[in-house]
């Protein structure tokens, strides 16, 4: 029987890391046999130190489990955990996958067909415009557009697939009581009327910076494949695409003007082997084989 209460708790460790707490649950299988355990069982996995076991332990106590169960009343966010058939199947196939999702909006089964866009939170007109005829066109043809609702092109795909009528998916860095950025309040909201927000971490966890690596593999993860709009050589879009090459999915870049900084990213890509993409059909072709696949599953 599924108790959200204890995998909220799970979840909540101060010393989270997926790596761990799935190697808990491939061992004990559920949080609530973990909670039954002592500190001694638990330390009988590889990389268990005391006081990760002891940590996890006091979650009970230590962990305000009711405030957090009335701010996901009053947001309207779910639970997801990765024993719930609507826990997305692209991140099951993920090395270490997340334990469990927070979730404003609902999933489809449509979201197998999904392609991240991300890139330069400083894009110029040429990378706005590519993105908006790439991303109506996916998006018109069923594919979920999935991003980090991050400024420029994260905001620029999720506002185009929703003026395409599709879907869209926005992973956050930080828990879903907050919208970072602020003024992505609105878009959050139709977001989740017209696709899902979901985060990994508890409701009231700011956006810190250590969160963000975190996301992007959750962004790679999601999808199929990563299009790169426009993004300099220190893109934090760049951790997306290693995360994606660490997960086996397709790499993809628009090219950019050779003069402009914020295309040096995206250019590098291209020459190092990513798949150059001048609209939706290249993607579409690439995906071809993969997509049939799913289908006839």
């Amino acid at each position: 029987m599924f108790c959200p209460d204890t995998w909220i708790l799970f979840n909540s460790h101060p010393q989270r890391e997926r790596k761990l707490l799935n190697a808990l649950l491939r061992a004990y299988e559920s949080p609530e046999r973990i909670f039954g355990l002592t500190s001694a069982s638990l330390m009988k996995i590889p990389g268990i130190t005391q006081s990760f076991a002891n940590d996890l332990l006091n979650q009970p106590r230590a962990f305000p489990l009711e405030i957090e169960k009335e701010l996901m009343e009053k947001s309207g966010v779910r639970l997801i955990c990765i024993t719930h058939a609507e826990y997305p199947e692209n991140l099951r196939l993920m090395a270490e996958p997340p334990p469990v999702l927070y979730m404003m909006g609902s999933l489809s089964p449509q979201d197998r067909f999904a392609v991240a866009v991300i890139g330069s939170r400083q894009h110029t007109s040429y990378g706005c415009n590519a993105c908006r005829k790439i991303v109506s066109d996916l998006a018109a043809k069923g594919i979920t557009i999935v991003s980090g609702m991050a400024r420029g092109i994260d905001t620029e795909a999720h506002v185009n697939a929703l003026d395409a009528g599709g879907r869209t998916i926005a992973v956050l860095g930080n828990g879903l009581t907050i919208c970072y950025p602020t003024e992505n309040l609105e878009l959050m909201k139709q977001i989740a009327k017209g696709g899902a927000v979901l985060s990994e971490y508890p409701m009231n966890t700011g956006p810190r910076r250590e969160n963000f690596p975190e996301r992007n593999g959750l962004i790679a993860g999601l999808s199929l494949g990563v299009l790169v709009v426009e993004a300099s050589e220190r893109s934090g879009s760049l951790i997306t695409v290693r995360a994606a090459l660490a997960e086996n999915r397709s790499v993809y870049a628009v090219p950019g003007n050779i003069f402009r900084r914020t295309c040096e990213g995206t250019n590098a890509l291209i020459r190092d082997g990513a798949q150059l993409v001048r609209s939706a059909d290249d993607i579409l072709e690439d995906l071809a084989p993969v997509l049939r696949g799913m289908m006839k599953q």
